[in-house]
C-alpha cells in the first residue's frame, strides 16, 4: 500500500534524522556491505552509543526472506554484534535499526578510524583522517602493504589509489578478526592469503 509505505518512511524520518540513515537498497550486495561497514565504523568512532538506520530495500513484505542486499547486511550486522554494535533489529518497511556499542571493541592502540569515501556523513566529511600507516601496528604493515599491492595489480588501478586500498585491506582484516574471534594478525594473514590466491588465479587464466 502506497499510503502505508509513506507513513512508515515518515515514521523512520522522525526517529532517525538523515545524518543517521544510510540508504543501501540501490546497491549490489558487496557494495552495500562495504558501504555499511565503513559507515558503521565511522559512526562508532565518532558517535558511540548512537542508534542508526540502514535502508536495505523498499517494498519489503513481512515474512519474506528479503533480497540479497538485505541478507548481506543482516549477516554483517550479526557479525558486528558484540563488537561495534550492541543490537540490531528490523525497523519499518525494508529497514534495519542498530545500536552502536558505547565502547566499540574493534580497536588496537586507538579507537577505529573514520573510513574514507562514501561511508562518511555530511557532518563528518571534513574531519581529518588518520593515515593508515600510522593506525596499523608496525609489525602488520608489511603484510597489509603486500596485500594492497596485489589487489592494485589485479584490479589494474593507478598507484595513486594505493592508500585507499591499504585502508580497505585494514578494515577487512579487522572484520575477519572479529568474525573469527582471533587477533588482528590472523585477520591480516587471511586477507593476504586470499589476495595471493586471487593473484595466482589471474595469472593462470
Amino acid at each position: 500500500m502506497k499510503g502505508l509505505d509513506q507513513l512508515m518512511r515518515a515514521y523512520e524520518d522522525r526517529h532517525f534524522p538523515s545524518s543517521r540513515q544510510l540508504d543501501l537498497h540501490g546497491d549490489g550486495p558487496s557494495a552495500a556491505r562495504e558501504r555499511a561497514l565503513k559507515w558503521i565504523q565511522s559512526c562508532a568512532h565518532e558517535q558511540p552509543g548512537e542508534e542508526l538506520l540502514l535502508v536495505v530495500e523498499r517494498g519489503y513484505r513481512p515474512g519474506s526472506t528479503g533480497g540479497p542486499v538485505r541478507r548481506e547486511i543482516e549477516a554483517l550486522l550479526t557479525m558486528l554484534k558484540g563488537g561495534l554494535i550492541d543490537w540490531w533489529q528490523p525497523f519499518g518497511s525494508g529497514s534495519l535499526a542498530l545500536g552502536l556499542a558505547v565502547e566499540p571493541r574493534i580497536q588496537t592502540h586507538r579507537p577505529p578510524p573514520p573510513p574514507v569515501g562514501e561511508g562518511r556523513t555530511p557532518e563528518t566529511a571534513g574531519a581529518a583522517l588518520i593515515d593508515t600507516a600510522d593506525d596499523v601496528p608496525p609489525e602488520l604493515l608489511p603484510m597489509i602493504e603486500r596485500a594492497a599491492e596485489l589487489r592494485r595489480t589485479r584490479e589494474q588501478v593507478s598507484l595513486g589509489l594505493l592508500p585507499v586500498l591499504l585502508r580497505r585491506v585494514w578494515i577487512e582484516a579487522q572484520a575477519y578478526a572479529m568474525s573469527d574471534g582471533t587477533d588482528f594478525k590472523a585477520g591480516v594473514e587471511k586477507v593476504l592469503r586470499d589476495e595471493e590466491a586471487a593473484y595466482l588465479e589471474d595469472l593462470e587464466d
